[in-house]
């Protein structure tokens, strides 16, 4: 868990979106959102982990550029090990053809509820349910919260 306080956290946060919302060139808006990402991440990385939750960002190209530390107890990677990766990439196999249209859907929604699975580090599938939300915390970033799907009856289903 990170030693600073939520309050500390928080203030960061903020301060990356505010630096955000500032004009500047499509290169430091993008970077700033980066850092917003980052920072959020953080802030919730600090959150009580008793639920299993988790978060990964993802940009417009299905690339991560944050994920909390929660992922290493439910996928056994570190948070910096899946920046750059891309959700097909960490697919269950059976999941990989269908990611894309899956995507391009949650991206026109906005929102998206679900089951999905995950491949963890060490080769296994997870199930998991998620909740995903585009354009949050930042326009063109993608947030999912992910959680163990302890009663899943069909994983890689999306609820209906």
């Amino acid at each position: 868990m990170p030693t600073e306080s939520l309050a500390g956290l928080l203030a960061a946060w903020r301060d990356a979106e505010r630096r955000w919302e500032r004009p500047g060139t499509p290169e430091e808006v993008h970077s700033a959102a980066l850092k917003v990402a980052q920072a959020y991440a953080g802030y919730q990385s600090a959150l009580p982990p008793e639920s299993g939750e988790f978060i990964m960002v993802a940009a417009g190209d299905q690339g991560y550029v944050a994920v909390t530390s929660g992922v290493t107890t439910a996928l056994g990677y570190a948070p910096d090990e899946l920046i750059g990766r891309r959700i097909e990439d960490l697919a269950a196999p059976e999941l990989r053809d269908s990611t894309p249209a899956r995507w391009d859907t949650f991206l026109a929604d906005g929102r998206q509820d679900g089951r999905f699975r995950l491949r963890a580090r060490d080769g296994t599938m997870v199930s998991l349910r998620y909740q995903a939300r585009a354009h949050y915390p930042v326009a063109g970033l993608h947030l999912s919260r992910l959680w163990p799907d302890v009663d899943s009856a069909s994983p890689g289903e999306a609820a209906e």
